[in-house]
């Protein structure tokens, strides 16, 4: 069946937000594991699946969809994922191993808690390397650090800020830091195929979330059985083998089955 998805050497897989069981109850931590799965856009098949007990998916798009891609034979990928993948080294390891990354940026921050305008209302140009705040004032750099091993660039102004008519709207300080990953480009052009395929989100949806709705409820397995890391994850591989065999035979029925077989 594997044979059937290539196109052109090329390919689109969808990635679930992590199926977390008995990970998180009441905002705590408990014993739980993380079954990941890159589901193939144009079938709905299991292409890639593994279990980890991380407590969420952050850095673990750049290893699923590499599989994925690895499995499929193909030269390049779309990786289209939820939002708890967005993390800026992992998008950009995708990049540089043919894997296009389509993940949307979180609401997340100081700013967007306080109700502040969020860093996507503060455009950057990269030929002055200087960010526009919403009120159309320059916001230039100002100071470096290292955070974890990465570089940070802060961008401000505070003059701007002091005299500033929406202010408020912007921070509660005295003036407003943007800070920027040295690498970020890669997020902003990632972005930049968002906004030109604002639909590809939605079929990550409906691609996704198909094989986990199939597996909970007409498979009746809402809750792993086995207890410990490999036994849980032997038990998600028959599960996804008992999955795509079912949608196999969906696709192309016994028959083709057979003869896919006998070939």
């Amino acid at each position: 069946m594997l044979d059937q998805l290539k196109t052109s050497g090329e390919s689109q897989i969808s990635l679930t937000d992590s199926d977390a069981r008995a990970m998180v109850t009441h905002g705590k931590t408990t014993v739980g594991y993380n079954a990941q799965v890159a589901v193939d856009a144009k079938h709905k098949l299991i292409v890639e699946q593994h279990v980890t007990n991380a407590g969420s998916d952050l850095g673990l798009l750049a290893q699923t969809a590499g599989a994925a891609k690895a499995l499929l034979g193909v030269e390049r990928i779309d990786a289209v994922a939820g939002m708890g993948y967005y993390k800026g080294e992992d998008i950009e390891a995708c990049e540089e191993n043919g894997i296009t990354p389509y993940v949307a940026r979180p609401q997340r921050g100081i700013a967007v808690s306080n109700g502040h305008f969020p860093k996507e209302r503060f455009h950057y140009d990269a030929a002055e390397d200087a960010y526009r705040c919403p009120g159309g004032q320059r916001l230039d750099t100002r100071y470096n650090s290292v955070v974890r091993g990465h570089v940070t660039v802060q961008y401000s102004n505070p003059n701007a800020c002091a005299a500033c008519a929406i202010k408020a709207r912007c921070t509660g300080g005295r003036y407003r830091r943007i800070n920027r990953w040295e690498n970020e480009a890669v997020l902003d052009r990632m972005a930049e195929r968002l906004a030109a395929r604002p639909d590809i989100l939605a079929v990550r949806r409906e691609t996704v979330e198909h094989p986990f709705g199939l597996i909970k409820q007409w498979m009746n397995q809402g809750a792993f059985l086995m207890r410990g890391l490999e036994k849980v994850r032997a038990e998600f591989s028959l599960t996804a083998i008992a999955y795509n065999l079912r949608r196999a035979i969906t696709i192309i029925g016994v028959p083709g089955m057979i003869r896919a077989v006998r070939a």
